[in-house]
């Protein structure tokens, strides 16, 4: 299928040919019949993309403070890696559109009915969409298509008029009359407030004009003269211009009057002049995006709703009543459709609201007939098997896998890469060319029923990690499978099950006990006298972002994904049974805190600290591992001072292990063998589990003499 995208580099916009998508949670597939652009946030987009690198970091402070902090931490290579992954990657574009389900997942859709969507961070000018449940509005007969299609930017326009709270008869301003603002303008007058508009355009003047729009005006303080000696006469401001000037908000300001309400809803800057807004006592707030439920990955992934006796206007209910104030004509949206093009001229699309040319809703159409539904595409001709090859296919297109993974397998002239696939086409799409994968998928059953294929690679998310891994299993392939095995002690029961009638070579991705560092210490060790060791190793994490999907129940949670990796690596080195853990857990997902200790059979005692918290100038792992009278500190596994008897040594070292695991697994897998027993896996997996187990219950756990 045909989907738009944007090279984040160059800011070039490209129709690709990527793998239709799968139905991956509630929701719907829809074949799309049009998509609108949105000139302020898509133009922005695109602005920022065309940018050079400086324009880009000058946008984007954030996204500095983050690459200098990735440089201290991580290193130069490290760092470089991930900002040439980011700046290479093609961002999928678009966020409101209509179509017809193709498939659903959900009992209030069905197969055949018209629908408007709203994107979260899959786009949708695609001629296939998933679009989850609660993002999906049925169309009521009567409702143009064309027109539904504008149900997302309806819903930011309804949210911000119900931020605003604005009571019948009141004088409303509107500043910025582009799409949202016009939406928003008649909505208001659908309301019983008496609107004006301004905008700098005559010919977004002339539109509101022509939607009945009370009173417009050009956007300048002089539109304000006559008003009162504090200045404006409107009871509410609504602000959706974009604009990197705070001549917008200092317009709103001037437009107010005492106690009146502003409502931010564009990208605009907001230097407020504290003075003024003291003097009016006024009244400002942010609208954000379609309504409650957005960015909460409960409501937009999984599919739980709001309770309407709670939350009456959520993002699906806003885009509802968007429809329904089209169906009883007190929104008029033919007189804004300016200009319609197919999907094919996307790029045009694109220039149209880029270059200032006169524009308001630009909706791009797709064809009439019912897309071809492919979930996978043939690329290249494949390499043929030849002795001594291994047939290579991979779950999952993200970052770690892009900078960290692949690079180490693709420079491996035995491996023949087969098929990439990924939940998101263009991501697929973008892996395979990248790394010359014959075809990409958004199917991983494609993959198992692939006859030339060895091994299988995953690195999705976690929830996915057991059943893709006893896939593979049952399909006789050899499995690399990224932290963590798996997230629950059942699904860990089922795959200790599954690989019994199945005993196929499995590795885990715990690098750390690969990494030279760690073979450094194990041989400085081995030199002194045979005791027990104390291990200490101390984690300092970062904070996530409450909205990053660690923070999603359904992925296990942070100590089960990244918390089993120090697990691993205390019994990699104490090389004996586990006899008792004990943990102390602390915080809410995914920013939780662990204290561990795991006692081992032959004396030796490890703790981890694993802390969401970030000290500049601290590592963020230090372990300490004593043996008598030997002690050896390892920091971030880049140096690793040695104490002993005979004095003090300091050796530095590159890598966390990547590159000699994946090394010793392709040595393996060529002659079908695995270079470590899957029972290590399982062990540390389950070890990591009865953690969390100790730290739900308060209580120790201990292990049977065979673990």
């Amino acid at each position: 299928m045909r989907q738009v995208a944007q090279n984040v580099r160059t800011g070039e916009i490209t129709v690709a040919d990527v793998p239709s998508p799968a139905l991956r949670g509630p929701g719907v597939l829809v074949a799309t019949s049009f998509s609108v652009l949105s000139p302020g946030t898509e133009r922005a987009a695109v602005e920022l993309g065309q940018a050079t690198l400086l324009g880009k970091a000058l946008r984007r402070p954030d996204q500095v403070r983050k690459v200098l902090e990735s440089l201290r931490r991580e290193g130069f290579a490290s760092t470089m890696r991930k900002v040439r992954d980011r700046l290479d990657a093609d961002r999928p574009l678009g966020y409101s559109c209509s179509g017809i389900v193709l498939e659903s997942r959900d009992a209030h859709f069905s197969p055949g009915e018209l629908v408007a969507c709203a994107g979260t961070d899959s786009a949708t000018h695609a001629e296939i969409n998933f679009i989850p449940r609660n993002l999906c509005a049925r169309v009521p007969e009567g409702v143009p298509p064309d027109q539904a299609a504008f149900a997302a930017l309806g819903a930011i326009a309804l949210h911000a008029l119900r931020l605003g709270e604005p009571a019948l008869g009141e004088d409303v301003a509107v500043i910025g009359l582009g799409l949202v603002g016009l939406i928003l303008a008649q909505a208001l007058r659908a309301a019983g407030c008496r609107v004006t508009g301004f905008d700098l355009r005559p010919d977004r003047l002339d539109a509101a004009s022509r939607v009945g729009v009370d009173r417009v005006s050009v956007a300048s303080p002089e539109a304000l003269t006559g008003h009162s000696h504090r200045g404006g006469d409107f009871d509410r401001v609504f602000v959706c211009a974009a604009s990197r000037s705070a001549e917008p908000v200092e317009l709103a300001v001037d437009a107010a009057r005492d106690r009146a309400r502003i409502i931010i809803v564009g990208d605009v800057r907001t230097d407020f002049p504290r003075n003024a807004c003291y003097e009016k006592e006024l009244s400002i707030v942010y609208a954000r995006s379609y309504g409650p439920g957005r960015y909460d990955p409960a409501y937009e992934e999984q599919g739980h709703d709001y309770p309407p006796a709670y939350v009456p206007w959520t993002a699906q209910r806003n885009m509802e009543a968007f429809l329904d104030l089209i169906l009883r004509r007190q929104i008029d949206l033919a007189p804004l459709i300016t200009h319609r093009l197919s999907v094919s001229e996307a790029a045009r699309a694109y220039e149209i609201i880029s270059s200032g040319e006169p524009s308001l809703g630009v909706v791009i159409e797709y064809p009439g007939a019912e897309p071809v539904r492919c979930s996978t595409i043939v690329l290249r001709p494949r390499e043929p098997r030849r002795a001594g090859s291994l047939g290579v296919s991979w779950i999952g297109a993200g970052s770690y896998a892009v900078t960290s993974l692949l690079p180490c397998v693709s420079g491996d002239a035995r491996v023949r890469f087969l098929q990439v696939a990924n939940a998101r086409g263009l991501s697929a799409r973008r892996v395979a060319d990248q790394f010359k994968f014959a075809s990409c998928s958004t199917d991983p059953a494609a993959l198992f029923a692939e006859p030339d294929c060895d091994a299988v690679f995953i690195s999705c998310p976690h929830s996915g990690h057991a059943a893709l891994v006893t896939a593979a299993l049952q399909s006789g392939k050899c499995v690399y499978v990224e932290k963590p095995l798996c997230i629950s002690l059942a699904q860990l029961d089922s795959l200790e099950a599954a690989w019994a009638s199945h005993p196929l070579p499995v590795v885990v991705g715990f690098n750390r006990r690969w990494a030279p560092a760690t073979a450094a210490v194990r041989e400085f060790l081995a030199a002194g006298a045979r005791e027990p060791l104390g291990i200490r190793y101390i984690v300092q994490a970062g904070v996530l972002p409450p909205d990053h999907w660690l923070s999603d129940p359904a992925e296990g949670g942070r100590i089960a994904g990244e918390a089993c990796h120090f697990v691993d690596w205390c019994m990699a080195i104490a090389g004996a049974p586990l006899d008792r853990v004990f943990a102390s857990i602390r915080g809410v997902a995914p920013n939780e805190a662990l204290v561990a200790t795991l006692e081992f059979s032959r004396g030796s005692q490890a703790s981890i600290i694993y802390e969401p918290v970030h000290a500049h100038g601290l590592p963020k792992e230090r372990i300490e591992i004593s043996c008598g009278s030997r002690i050896a500190v390892i920091e971030d596994f880049r140096s690793v001072t040695f104490h002993s008897p005979s004095g003090r040594k300091r050796a530095f070292f590159r890598g966390k292990g990547q590159r000699e695991m994946l090394a010793a697994v392709l040595d393996a897998f060529v002659v079908g063998r695995s270079p470590l027993p899957f029972a290590e896996g399982v062990a540390s997996t389950r070890a990591t589990l009865k953690l969390l187990e100790s730290g739900s219950s308060g209580f120790p756990v201990s292990f049977p003499a065979s673990l």
